[in-house]
Formats: C-alpha cells, sequence, structure tokens
C-alpha cells in the first residue's frame, strides 16, 4: 500500500473580494484528486513553500488551525478504511471527507432496526405474517453469526459470498430445510442488505458469487371429479361439515385462507342484476378482489350462514383459526374417496379454482382478475395446471382441425 499525501495549494481563479480558494490534493498510488476546503484567502497570503497562511492575527491562526484539522481528518479517515479491509483510492477518501464516515453498523444491530421499522409499517405497507418471516430470518442469521465467528455480531463490510454459502449450508444441515426455505430465507436476509445499500451503509452487494434460484413445483389441486366426490360426501359432524363448505367456498371463489377469515358483511354486493359479488383486498398484496360468486359458491355460503355455525360479529362467514383446517381437511378429502388426500391443503383449494378455469379454457386475464394477482406472469407460473388428459383432449381438438 503506497503512502497516502495531504497537500494544500491556492487555486488562480478568484472572487469577486480578489481572493483565491484553497484546494486539497489527495495522492495515492500516483493518482490525485482534489477537495475544494471552502476557505478563501488573498494571493499574497499565502504561503506556497510552507502550504500555509502568512500572518499571526487571530483569522490566520484559525485558518491554519482548520487546515491542519482537514490533513488530521484526511489520516484519520485513511485509518478507519486499512483497518475495515476495504479497498479504497484517493476518490473515496474525497468522498468520505465531504460526506463523511459511514457508521459501521453490525449486521444484527441492523437487521433488528429493520425489523423494528417494519413492524411500525404492519398494517399499512406490510402484513403481520410478513414481520414473523422476516423476524424469524433475523434468529436465523443471529444464530448462525454466532456459530459461524464466535461473536456476537460481525460488521457489514465483513459480509462476503462465502459467508452466505456457509449460511446455506448451515440452514440444510442444522434445519433440514428445503432447497426454496433456503431461497426465501437468502430472498429476505438480502432485501435488508439492500437497503443497509440505500443508506449508503454498505458500499457494495456483499454476495457477487453466490447464486440460488427457486425451484418451481406445480402445486398440488384437485380435479372436478374429486371437488365433485367432496361435495356429494355427507358427514354428521357439523365442525367438519363446517371446514368442508368453507373449503368448497374458497374452492370456487379463489380466496386464500386468510381473505377468506378476513370477510366481513360489507364484502358481500348483491348488484341490480341480483348477482352476488365479493368485493375486499387481499391481505398479501393489497390487490382489489372483485369476483362473481358461482351458483356452487352461493350454496355453500347459504349453508355457512344458515344459523347452524356461529359467525363472530361482522364477519361474513364462520372462519375459525388456521390451526387445525388443514388436518380436517385432509381427514375429509380422505373419508370422500379424493387419491392423495394427504397433499390436500388449504391452498389447494385456490390452485383448483385455477385449474377448472384452464380446464374449461377461460382467458388467462380472466384468471389474473379472479385470483387477484398482480402479474399474470404469477398466473401462468404458479397456477395454469395441464394434466395429461387436458393435454390429450387439445392435441386431439387440433388434430380433428389439421385434418
Amino acid at each position: 500500500m503506497s503512502q497516502v499525501t495531504f497537500s494544500f495549494f491556492l487555486k488562480s481563479k478568484k472572487n469577486n473580494k480578489n481572493q483565491s480558494p484553497i484546494v486539497l490534493t489527495i495522492s495515492m498510488n500516483g493518482k490525485r484528486t482534489q477537495h475544494y476546503t471552502g476557505l478563501w484567502i488573498n494571493p499574497k497570503r499565502w504561503n506556497s513553500n510552507a502550504k500555509t497562511i502568512r500572518g499571526n492575527d487571530d483569522e490566520s491562526k484559525t485558518l491554519n488551525d482548520t487546515l491542519i484539522s482537514l490533513v488530521s481528518h484526511g489520516r484519520r479517515i485513511t485509518n478507519e478504511l486499512l483497518i475495515s479491509g476495504q479497498p479504497f483510492n484517493s476518490h473515496i477518501i474525497k468522498q468520505k471527507i465531504k460526506h463523511g464516515l459511514v457508521k459501521s453498523i453490525g449486521v444484527v444491530e441492523g437487521f433488528e432496526l429493520f425489523v423494528v421499522r417494519m413492524d411500525k409499517l404492519v398494517g399499512t405497507k406490510y402484513a403481520r405474517p410478513t414481520l414473523v418471516k422476516y423476524t424469524n430470518t433475523k434468529e436465523r442469521v443471529k444464530e448462525f453469526i454466532k456459530h459461524y465467528t464466535q461473536r456476537g455480531d460481525i460488521f457489514l463490510y465483513e459480509l462476503n459470498s462465502q459467508f452466505m454459502e456457509d449460511f446455506d449450508l448451515w440452514l440444510r444441515k442444522k434445519y433440514n430445510v428445503s432447497h426454496n426455505t433456503v431461497y426465501k430465507t437468502y430472498q429476505r436476509f438480502t432485501r435488508y442488505i439492500r437497503y443497509e445499500m440505500s443508506l449508503g451503509n454498505i458500499q457494495h452487494y456483499p454476495f457477487p458469487n453466490y447464486e440460488i434460484r427457486m425451484e418451481y413445483k406445480q402445486g398440488h389441486y384437485l380435479t372436478y371429479d374429486e371437488i365433485l366426490l367432496l361435495e356429494k360426501f355427507e358427514i354428521e359432524n357439523q365442525k367438519l361439515t363446517q371446514v368442508k363448505h368453507l373449503f368448497l367456498f374458497s374452492i370456487y371463489c379463489g380466496l386464500s385462507y386468510v381473505d377468506l377469515y378476513n370477510l366481513k358483511d360489507d364484502n358481500l354486493i348483491i348488484d341490480n342484476n341480483g348477482t352476488y359479488w365479493l368485493k375486499t383486498y387481499r391481505q398479501k398484496s393489497r390487490s382489489r378482489v372483485s369476483v362473481p360468486l358461482l351458483t356452487k359458491a352461493i350454496n355453500s355460503l347459504n349453508i355457512l350462514r344458515s344459523g347452524q355455525f356461529p359467525i363472530p360479529k361482522g364477519k361474513l362467514l364462520p372462519v375459525n383459526s388456521n390451526s387445525h383446517l388443514n388436518i380436517e381437511i385432509k381427514s375429509i378429502c380422505g373419508l370422500s374417496g379424493i387419491k392423495n388426500s394427504h397433499l390436500v391443503t388449504w391452498h389447494s383449494s385456490r390452485r383448483s379454482l385455477s385449474s377448472l378455469m384452464m380446464e374449461k379454457n377461460i382467458p388467462l386475464q380472466v384468471l389474473q382478475k379472479v385470483l387477484s394477482h398482480k402479474s399474470l406472469h404469477t398466473s401462468i407460473q404458479f397456477y395454469t395446471h395441464t394434466d395429461d388428459e387436458m393435454v390429450c383432449k387439445a392435441m386431439k381438438e387440433l388434430d380433428s382441425k389439421l385434418k
């Protein structure tokens, strides 16, 4: 590392008071840059050999002290950059002199502040489940740093691609998580990192050589024949009857569990033509939901609102906690004769509607609207299910047309 030197000179240009600016030259590795100090003096008062201002008066002493302080500040910045291990040059030193040193922030320290800020925005910008996921990611990072470095925290500038590679491996071994869970953890962690970059607390993206991509899998859904099996299945247990019709209602209107839970009386609209509509907003994306109800959805709605099941005040439907719903719907599907019932989750209802719409050749733009996706890409990538029977039918139609 070549020595960094600081020197002053007087610029030849003058202002209307016949004063010239004092400029600081920063030299390193044969390259120089200049920084205007903001100080102006009459050229006659400048000692070009000593690089100081002539005179023993208070003003001259104050100006000379300022020049000494600037050099001291530049050297202090140089030492800080050396200790940090970050590469730098004369231009970076100049920027630090102008804008100040970036505060050395710990990864966990900054992440905790990021989560606190997110908590304040719950209900306006973020949903509560999103906060929980980021909090869990923060705790995983904190636990790994302690394991990885034997320290309570490390500085942001210490992060690198190897850190992320080791974090990836540790997550898989320690918690036996899937590839996509690692991807989601990385996604949330790097969102926090990019936030720190936007604040200037880290100078560059720390994981340039680490790569991970989401593995896209076709989610589980019910065929129409399986849905009919569920519809016809009679259950004596009132609790399971309630779960069955909530699930059928979800299938025929495409709502997720949390959006079903959030439905209120005023979200059900009947227009002048007697058409039933659900009008609300999705909790996850705040996308607008505006769906006319199918006859089958209305049938389940009427059963759920018949007085058999207690409905909380102001709510549209008798939706209880999600803690046992997935277990209960698997059991109901199994008893009704649906194959692979162990794969059924509440989200299968949403995917089942998209499968029905695809089978009946409903345009993708309508599918996107019904599922309230902001992007058509999401609808195509995750919700356009085509099974062998649908492919066979389509190819036979094509064959007929070609003949």
